[in-house]
């Protein structure tokens, strides 16, 4: 996961990206008949995900206690989803491997900013809503930072969210989709 800025007095562009790889390699019993002669398992799930958000912004509040960003841009999601299969029988056993991918656009438009405590305290947030391929997509940022000269130490929390209609093309995969968690970096100032 990583963002980057780039300011120009009161104009920005930032693209924010994230990749997840994961993957659960258990042994899921879904069907065992009789004497356990016939059974089907679940042996595999993986999941690889790019989410890139690439955006425009301009600042509209720049005080001592507050900095405000409105912004726009849109979201990129891809998915690729796969999983084992085996199936026994007293003969035979079988591995099947079926996957899907697709991915969707979102436009998104939002706010950004820190409200500053004192000259070493910050509170950054994020918030944006949008849609497009999807029903809605939108994500929120919180969180707390401190300055060290050119370089500040941010932790917060962020959850990012998409809803699916059946119709859309990440339906196929997924009704809901969301990624939450805490979050910590670092951003430096050139």
């Amino acid at each position: 996961m990583g963002m980057m800025t780039a300011r120009k007095d009161k104009f920005s562009l930032l693209v924010d990206v994230i990749y997840m790889d994961i993957e659960d390699d258990s042994d899921y019993s879904l069907f065992s008949g009789p004497l356990n002669q016939v059974s089907l398992s679940l042996t595999n799930v993986e999941m690889e995900a790019w989410v890139v958000t690439p955006a425009a912004a301009y600042t509209v509040v720049d005080s001592d206690r507050l900095q405000l960003d409105l912004l726009a841009g849109a979201r990129y999601l891809y998915i690729e989803t796969g999983i084992k299969l085996r199936e026994q029988d007293p003969l035979t056993t079988r591995e099947t491997s079926p996957s899907e991918s697709n991915h969707v656009w979102d436009g998104i438009i939002g706010a950004r900013g820190n409200i500053s405590l004192n000259e070493q305290w910050a509170l950054p947030f994020h918030f944006d809503v949008g849609t497009g391929d999807t029903d809605l997509t939108w994500q929120a940022f919180g969180g707390a930072g401190y300055k060290f000269n050119n370089m500040d130490i941010v932790a917060g929390y962020r959850h990012l969210e998409w809803d699916f209609d059946d119709s859309d093309t990440g339906g196929n995969l997924f009704n809901d989709l969301y990624i939450s968690g805490p979050v910590v970096g670092l951003r430096y100032h050139f």
